[in-house]
């Protein structure tokens, strides 16, 4: 893979990583806003909807918490899973490989005395 290649792909991950990130931070802010939005417009006395706030941020908090911690859990399974299995192929290929070195030298082993029995019949002939 060429360096411009690499630079694709590194750029490629860059913004997929971009783009769910937006996705969570509006995801987010969106139903923050939107929880905001219907306690203020709620009918109830001022020291309620302040305590109503206040619960419902710290429970915001938590989820928002263990979500970021379920993803990171399961980006670190994911990673594990995608090297172990870049492991197993990289074993495969070196088994392909070093067959294919051993397909080579016998090969070599049987095609370079009849290439010289051929030469040596030639120079026969000749003489």
């Amino acid at each position: 893979m060429n360096e411009e290649n690499k630079a694709k792909v590194v750029a490629q991950k860059e913004e997929g990583k971009n783009y769910l990130l937006g996705i969570l931070i509006s995801l987010l802010s969106g139903l923050f806003v939107g929880f905001i939005a219907g306690i203020l417009f709620a009918p109830k006395p001022g020291k309620e909807i302040r305590e109503d706030i206040k619960d419902k941020s710290e429970e915001f908090v938590k989820k928002s918490k263990e979500c970021v911690t379920d993803t990171i859990d399961k980006t670190k399974e994911f990673v594990e899973k995608s090297r172990s299995k870049f492991e197993e192929v990289k074993g495969k290929g070196k088994n392909i490989i070093e067959k294919s070195k051993e397909k080579v030298e016998a090969l070599k082993e049987a095609i370079i005395p009849k290439k010289e029995e051929k030469k040596e019949n030639k120079e026969n002939a000749e003489a």
